[in-house]
């Protein structure tokens, strides 16, 4: 039997679910290490601010 992968509505899923449906044409592990360079920068931003003042 051939089952159709059926996408879930967009109402069944939860924040983070809807932000990744988005991006289902980019492999997950390269929309995790964006994500993670994104934070980190903001951290090192955020540090050498406190340092600066």
């Amino acid at each position: 039997m051939d089952e159709e992968k059926k996408r879930p509505d967009s109402k069944d899923l939860n924040a983070i679910e809807r932000f990744y449906e988005r991006f289902r044409g980019i492999p997950l592990k390269y929309l995790d290490l964006f994500i993670g360079l994104c934070v980190a920068a903001l951290v090192i931003v955020l540090v050498m601010g406190m340092i600066n003042r």
